[in-house]
């Protein structure tokens, strides 16, 4: 009986271990298909760096780490080459704009706005303010429209406030660098960190543009050209008239020539321009596109992009939006001490998104295309001197020298630009035709020669002294315009009275005609008796 039992039990237990077994391979067998499925596809992102500048970036990075500047989530190349060409690749007035820029960050908060900051009236701002992304670019830019024309200030700050709406201005901003760029980058398979911009100034004057919004887009222009550097590619004015343009190409010589290539000054015959760098497919129907974003309200709040493709927004909560970091030293130096993971949870974009992404499915490393670099270069820099004297070597001095004062960093000094240009051609509205054609053919660039004077350079201190000017004379403008105000009553007593002098008008009309008719009668009847006298002189000779 023993026997039995023992072999009853060595069966159950062998049967025991098979059926486990099976169980542990089908559970295995669906948990690697689970993976199969879930596995994002990984992208080649192609990353075409200058070598030169590249050395000047290495340069800057270490100059960054030996004064301690470079927390580890901003240790980009990417990044610092924008900060670098926004000073002209001079290193010590590209750290001391770094170094202001990381305070800004601080005090702030742009690290963890997306998360704090919610913008719930975002849809009433839009129809005062209209302005969004939408689509790409042929080259794979996200395309930002903005409707100068139809802004309306002073409405603009009855649903929202001035802080308010410069944080959202910053909060775009980020989710920009954090989530748009870089799932731009993963959809044209290269590294993407500027954006095309079309602005419509239709209906642009004065009046729209007054104190209020004036310093809403001064305040703008100083966020957005000392923290976000280099991040516009081109601008395309459009529906800019005959004037404007000419004044246009007056006042662009007072630019840098960079700004003024990344500019585009067009008319109402602006799509086939448009077309040539943004498919129709991405370009709203009002702009000369196909597309209208009927599903979405339409095209100007539908922020339609890739950055709204799911497998591509995981791919990017991953990581695999931005290139891996390039230098020339062989020795990787060490940065600020900080918890990078605690940084990412800290600063993860995604926890507050209206797209559940669940959980994050296992990703493969994604490969960056490198460009290849002399191994000459590969020497650590030790100190300032010798980083900025590796920057010298690179770009000549005169390049860290230039004029530097008139930049435009995103629409902000544009829409400056446009304010003193409509102020300049309500001035030379009367003058005549042989000046204007004078300064036409002067400010023709084929005109200029070698014994001319160059134009003077215009600093931002004159300009926003210009700007002041401007401000106050039209304050005194209105103060000469404004009426004063009449109770109602006198008003109605005034129409009444007005009404009885028309009325009394037209009766002394009528009455002058009568009299007018009355006198031509009796001149008629005078020479009727004049000729009867005359007959009857006659009858009695």
């Amino acid at each position: 009986m023993e026997y039995v039992e023992d072999d009853k039990k060595k069966k159950l237990g062998s049967l025991k271990k098979v059926a486990i077994s099976a169980s542990s391979k089908f559970r295995h067998s669906l948990q690697m298909k689970g993976r199969r499925h879930s596995r994002v596809v990984s992208v080649a992102i192609e990353d075409n760096v200058d070598a030169q500048e590249l050395q000047v970036v290495d340069a800057f990075r270490q100059a960054l780490i030996l004064e301690e500047l470079l927390p580890a989530k901003y240790d980009d190349h990417h990044t610092m080459l924008r900060f670098l060409r926004a000073r002209k690749f001079d290193i010590e007035k590209t750290k001391q704009m770094w170094a202001d820029m990381l305070q800004w960050r601080r005090e702030f908060g742009a690290d963890t706005i997306m998360e704090d900051f919610e913008f719930k009236e975002r849809d009433e701002v839009q129809k005062y303010y209209p302005q969004g992304h939408h689509g790409v670019d042929k080259e794979g830019r996200p395309v930002y429209i903005e409707k100068l024309g139809q802004v309306d200030s002073n409405k603009l700050m009855q649903v929202t406030t001035m802080d308010r709406y410069l944080k959202y201005h910053v909060r775009e901003f980020e989710k920009t660098f954090v989530v748009k760029f870089p799932a731009c980058s993963i959809s044209a398979k290269k590294h993407i960190d500027q954006s095309t911009t079309i602005l419509d100034v239709q209906g642009v004057g004065l009046k729209s543009l007054n104190k209020a919004a004036r310093d809403l887009i001064q305040r703008l222009q100083k966020i957005d050209g000392d923290n976000y550097p280099e991040s516009l590619n081109s601008m395309f004015i459009i529906n800019a008239g005959s004037g404007f343009r000419m004044l246009w190409n007056s006042i662009k010589s007072f630019l840098d020539p960079k700004t003024t290539s990344k500019i585009h000054v067009l008319g109402n015959k602006y799509q086939s321009k448009l077309l040539e760098i943004i498919d129709a497919s991405e370009l709203p129907e009002f702009l000369g596109g196909t597309c209208t974003c009927a599903d979405k309200g339409g095209c100007m709040l539908s922020d339609k992009g890739p950055w709204n493709d799911i497998e591509i927004l995981k791919m990017v909560q991953n990581g695999e939006g931005k290139c891996k970091r390039k230098t020339l030293s062989g020795i990787e130096e060490k940065t600020i001490i900080q918890d990078e993971i605690a940084c990412q949870k800290e600063h993860d974009p995604f926890n507050k998104e209206s797209v559940q992404l669940g959980a994050v499915p296992e990703v493969a490393f994604v490969p960056v295309i490198d460009k290849q670099v002399n191994a000459s270069w590969e020497k650590a820099v030790q100190n300032n001197q010798l980083a900025a004297s590796k920057a010298a070597d690179c770009f000549p001095s005169d390049a860290s020298n230039t004029f530097n004062g008139f930049r435009i960093p995103f629409t902000g000094g544009i829409i400056t630009i446009l304010m003193g240009v409509i102020t300049m051609l309500r001035m030379t509205r009367n003058m005549p035709r042989k000046v204007t054609e004078a300064t036409a053919l002067y400010a023709n660039p084929l005109y200029c020669d070698g014994n001319m004077m160059k134009a003077p350079a215009i600093s931002m201190n004159d300009q926003m002294a210009l700007m002041k000017r401007m401000a106050e004379l039209e304050e005194k403008v209105n103060v000469l315009s404004m009426k004063p105000t009449m109770p109602p009553e006198m008003e109605e007593l005034l129409n009444n009275a007005l009404n009885r002098v028309n009325t009394l008008e037209q009766e002394l009309d009528s009455t002058k005609k009568s009299l007018d008719d009355a006198l031509a009668r009796q001149v008629e009847l005078q020479a009727h008796l004049d000729k009867k006298k005359k007959k009857k002189k006659f009858f009695r000779w």
